[in-house]
């Protein structure tokens, strides 16, 4: 058999370009729609696995009703609207005590450490909301600016914990514009 070589015609001509321009703008259309939703969840997974990992080293104490020996409920996460919450579960005599923050994302105005660490937002947009001793039922308490995370206490470890916070939630921001 022969190989016979295909003319371009003026119309293929015309539909090449055709798509190539719809090519390009659908690129500029898809970059311009913000970040891709895999580097959004991916920057979360890491923005909240850094919290749940201090949560756990360094419990805050949110209550002097409770006692020392916090575990997190319910870890950091970040839902589809884009609300951060955790649920603490704190030892109170021979019972427990149900503890919820949460807050919106794109309220988030940085990182504060003192004794504490956690997140401060632009207003009080923090929910709290608080169980009864023995129940897992929560009715909102306060409303507050500051969204604490963990009592590292004072010293180096609170501080280098802090410029991780920094970071992480800098990648995970940029995620989020």
């Amino acid at each position: 058999k022969q190989i016979t070589r295909t003319e371009i015609t003026p119309m293929k001509q015309r539909y090449f370009l055709f798509s190539i321009l719809l090519t390009i703008f659908s690129i500029h259309s898809f970059a311009q729609q913000g970040p891709n939703p895999g580097s959004r969840a991916k920057a979360a997974a890491v923005f909240t696995k850094l919290l749940n990992d201090a949560a756990s080293v360094y419990p805050p104490e949110l209550s002097y009703l409770t006692e020392a020996g916090a575990k997190i409920e319910s870890p950091f996460h970040v839902n589809e609207n884009g609300i951060l919450s955790v649920t603490f579960r704190y030892p109170v005599e021979t019972s427990y005590s149900l503890y919820r923050l949460s807050a919106p994302v794109s309220a988030i105005k940085g990182v504060f450490y003192d004794y504490y660490i956690g997140l401060e937002f632009e207003g009080p947009v923090v929910k709290i909301e608080e169980g009864e001793k023995g129940s897992r039922e929560l009715k909102e308490s306060n409303t507050l600016a500051l969204f604490h995370i963990a009592r590292p206490g004072d010293g180096p470890q609170g501080e280098k914990l802090k410029v991780r916070m920094e970071q992480a939630l800098q990648v995970f921001l940029e995620s989020y514009k």
